[in-house]
């Protein structure tokens, strides 16, 4: 018998691990910078060794930015198991479940929009973890698509939805606004961008005429 109340406990004991590390390296490079922090520091800050430190983060670099937290597999399998809401509406649907029970994540993103202004080199870090967060969105989506290899819908509504987040989340991140409230207007803004341009390209639409020089 498969014990799925014990895995689902040590996956979110994991987790908070996880966040408790990238807390303490964030505290630390916030407070010293990041030349002045090391790894053995930020693991005795979230009271775990070293070894353990590896085991969630590869260096020091990737402990301290903060970025898209993981999608759990229920949310995913949900999301595949969809066939009545359309795709990009389910997508949209997803990211914001996930940013509703992501802890923190208005100070989080606030904090990431500081590091990469103080330290450009972080920049390539925050871009590596939102490419794998999408590299997830393509793969729940060819897979709920059964797209076949080559198929370009899966890479373009990861893409669409992964540069809405990114957006909503660094275009205003130093502003205090709530993410998922400006993930929403901008969600907002892109169908009405694009309902215009359906209007535009419709057969009675006449495209507007350019005046000549005088």
């Amino acid at each position: 018998m498969v014990d799925g109340g014990g895995s689902g406990l040590r996956q979110r004991r994991k987790l908070q691990t996880k966040r408790e590390i990238a807390r303490a390296a964030l505290d630390l490079v916030l407070a010293r910078g990041l030349a002045d922090v090391t790894v053995e520091d930020i693991a005795a800050a979230a009271g775990v060794s070293a070894r353990t430190f590896f085991n969630y983060f590869t260096s020091k670099r990737s402990a301290v930015v903060p970025g898209p937290e993981p999608l759990s597999q229920d949310v995913i399998e949900r999301f595949v198991a969809d066939q009545e809401t359309p795709v990009l509406d389910g997508l949209f649907g997803l990211i914001k479940s996930h940013l509703a029970e992501w802890p923190d994540v208005r100070q989080q993103m606030q904090c990431a929009h500081v590091l990469v202004t103080t330290y450009p080199e972080l920049m390539s870090v925050l871009h590596e973890r939102v490419a794998e967060f999408e590299r997830v969105l393509v793969d729940a989506v060819a897979r709920r698509l059964d797209a076949p290899e080559g198929d370009r819908r899966p890479r373009v509504a990861a893409a669409l939805v992964g540069a809405l987040v990114k957006a909503s989340f660094m275009g205003r991140a130093d502003e205090g606004d709530d993410p998922l409230d400006d993930l929403n207007a901008c969600e907002a803004a892109l169908r009405s961008l694009l309902i215009g341009s359906c209007s535009e390209g419709s057969p009675g639409h006449r495209p507007a005429q350019r005046k000549s020089p005088e």
